[in-house]
Protein backbone atom coordinates (compact mmCIF):
# COMPACT_ATOMS: atom_id res chain seq x y z
CA UNK A 1 0.00 0.00 0.00
CA UNK A 2 2.82 2.38 0.87
CA UNK A 3 4.42 1.91 -2.55
CA UNK A 4 1.14 2.73 -4.32
CA UNK A 5 0.77 5.89 -2.21
CA UNK A 6 4.37 6.86 -2.90
CA UNK A 7 3.78 6.41 -6.65
CA UNK A 8 0.66 8.60 -6.40
CA UNK A 9 2.68 11.17 -4.45
CA UNK A 10 5.38 11.30 -7.11
CA UNK A 11 2.78 11.57 -9.88
CA UNK A 12 1.20 14.51 -8.02
CA UNK A 13 4.63 16.09 -7.71
CA UNK A 14 5.25 15.61 -11.43
CA UNK A 15 1.90 17.19 -12.33
CA UNK A 16 2.36 20.18 -10.04
CA UNK A 17 6.02 20.91 -10.66
CA UNK A 18 5.66 20.15 -14.35
CA UNK A 19 2.89 22.73 -14.65
CA UNK A 20 4.98 25.29 -12.75
CA UNK A 21 8.08 24.76 -14.88
CA UNK A 22 5.98 24.79 -18.07
CA UNK A 23 4.41 28.11 -17.04
CA UNK A 24 7.82 29.60 -16.31
CA UNK A 25 9.19 28.40 -19.65
CA UNK A 26 6.17 29.73 -21.56
CA UNK A 27 6.52 33.10 -19.85
CA UNK A 28 10.19 33.31 -20.76
CA UNK A 29 9.63 32.08 -24.31
CA UNK A 30 6.95 34.69 -25.00
CA UNK A 31 8.83 37.75 -23.73
CA UNK A 32 9.55 39.03 -27.21
CA UNK A 33 6.05 38.58 -28.61
CA UNK A 34 3.86 41.65 -29.16
CA UNK A 35 1.94 42.45 -25.97
CA UNK A 36 -1.52 41.49 -27.25
CA UNK A 37 -0.31 38.17 -28.72
CA UNK A 38 1.63 37.37 -25.54
CA UNK A 39 -1.40 38.13 -23.37
CA UNK A 40 -3.71 35.91 -25.45
CA UNK A 41 -1.24 33.04 -25.29
CA UNK A 42 -0.59 33.38 -21.56
CA UNK A 43 -4.29 33.60 -20.74
CA UNK A 44 -4.78 30.30 -22.58
CA UNK A 45 -1.76 28.82 -20.80
CA UNK A 46 -3.59 29.36 -17.52
CA UNK A 47 -5.18 25.99 -18.36
CA UNK A 48 -1.98 24.43 -16.98
CA UNK A 49 -3.49 25.22 -13.60
CA UNK A 50 -5.76 22.20 -14.06
CA UNK A 51 -2.70 19.93 -14.02
CA UNK A 52 -1.38 21.76 -10.99
CA UNK A 53 -4.75 21.39 -9.22
CA UNK A 54 -4.81 17.66 -9.86
CA UNK A 55 -1.19 17.36 -8.74
CA UNK A 56 -1.74 19.30 -5.52
CA UNK A 57 -4.83 17.24 -4.69
CA UNK A 58 -2.94 14.02 -5.34
CA UNK A 59 -0.04 15.19 -3.17
CA UNK A 60 -2.27 16.13 -0.26
CA UNK A 61 -4.36 12.94 -0.38
CA UNK A 62 -1.41 10.59 -0.83
CA UNK A 63 0.75 12.44 1.70
CA UNK A 64 -1.98 12.36 4.32
CA UNK A 65 -2.61 8.67 3.64
CA UNK A 66 1.11 7.84 3.99
CA UNK A 67 1.27 9.81 7.24
CA UNK A 68 -1.71 7.93 8.67
CA UNK A 69 -0.43 4.57 7.39
CA UNK A 70 2.96 5.02 9.03
CA UNK A 71 1.52 6.64 12.14
CA UNK A 72 1.64 10.34 12.89
CA UNK A 73 3.81 10.10 16.00
CA UNK A 74 6.45 7.76 14.60
CA UNK A 75 6.64 9.70 11.32
CA UNK A 76 7.17 13.03 13.06
CA UNK A 77 9.70 11.49 15.44
CA UNK A 78 11.70 9.93 12.59
CA UNK A 79 11.55 12.88 10.19
CA UNK A 80 12.19 15.65 12.72
CA UNK A 81 12.22 19.36 12.01
CA UNK A 82 12.53 18.96 8.26
CA UNK A 83 9.04 17.43 8.15
CA UNK A 84 7.61 20.29 10.20
CA UNK A 85 9.23 22.80 7.85
CA UNK A 86 7.98 20.86 4.80
CA UNK A 87 4.42 20.78 6.09
CA UNK A 88 4.59 24.50 6.84
CA UNK A 89 5.62 25.13 3.24
CA UNK A 90 2.77 22.89 2.03
CA UNK A 91 0.36 25.23 3.82
CA UNK A 92 2.08 28.19 2.14
CA UNK A 93 1.83 26.41 -1.23
CA UNK A 94 -1.91 25.84 -0.78
CA UNK A 95 -2.39 29.54 0.00
CA UNK A 96 -0.25 30.71 -2.92
CA UNK A 97 -1.95 28.29 -5.29
CA UNK A 98 -5.40 29.43 -4.20
CA UNK A 99 -4.40 33.06 -4.72
CA UNK A 100 -2.93 32.23 -8.13
CA UNK A 101 -6.19 30.53 -9.12
CA UNK A 102 -8.15 33.66 -8.15
CA UNK A 103 -5.77 35.82 -10.17
CA UNK A 104 -6.03 33.43 -13.11
CA UNK A 105 -9.81 33.69 -13.10
CA UNK A 106 -9.60 37.49 -12.98
CA UNK A 107 -7.11 37.45 -15.87
CA UNK A 108 -9.34 35.17 -17.96
CA UNK A 109 -12.37 37.38 -17.35
CA UNK A 110 -10.42 40.57 -18.12
CA UNK A 111 -8.47 39.07 -21.01
CA UNK A 112 -5.17 39.73 -19.25
CA UNK A 113 -4.44 42.87 -17.30
CA UNK A 114 -2.68 43.33 -13.97
CA UNK A 115 -4.03 40.05 -12.60
CA UNK A 116 -2.11 38.13 -15.28
CA UNK A 117 1.15 39.84 -14.33
CA UNK A 118 0.49 39.22 -10.63
CA UNK A 119 -0.33 35.57 -11.34
CA UNK A 120 3.05 35.17 -13.05
CA UNK A 121 4.83 36.64 -10.02
CA UNK A 122 2.90 34.37 -7.67
CA UNK A 123 3.72 31.45 -9.98
CA UNK A 124 7.45 32.07 -9.67
CA UNK A 125 7.13 32.28 -5.88
CA UNK A 126 5.08 29.09 -5.92
CA UNK A 127 7.71 27.29 -7.98
CA UNK A 128 10.51 28.31 -5.60
CA UNK A 129 8.44 27.29 -2.58
CA UNK A 130 7.62 23.93 -4.15
CA UNK A 131 11.27 23.22 -4.93
CA UNK A 132 12.17 24.10 -1.32
CA UNK A 133 9.46 21.69 -0.15
CA UNK A 134 10.96 18.89 -2.25
CA UNK A 135 14.37 19.56 -0.73
CA UNK A 136 12.91 19.42 2.77
CA UNK A 137 11.06 16.19 1.92
CA UNK A 138 14.31 14.57 0.84
CA UNK A 139 16.03 15.74 4.02
CA UNK A 140 13.14 14.48 6.16
CA UNK A 141 12.87 11.03 4.60
CA UNK A 142 16.32 10.09 3.29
Amino acid sequence: MHDALLIAHFLGLALGLGASFASLTLGLATRELPADERTRLLVRALALGKNASAGLALLIVSGTAMLLLRGVGPTFAAAGGALHAKLTLVVVIVGLFGYQQVLGKRARVAGGGPALARAATVGRTLLATTVATVVLAVLAFH
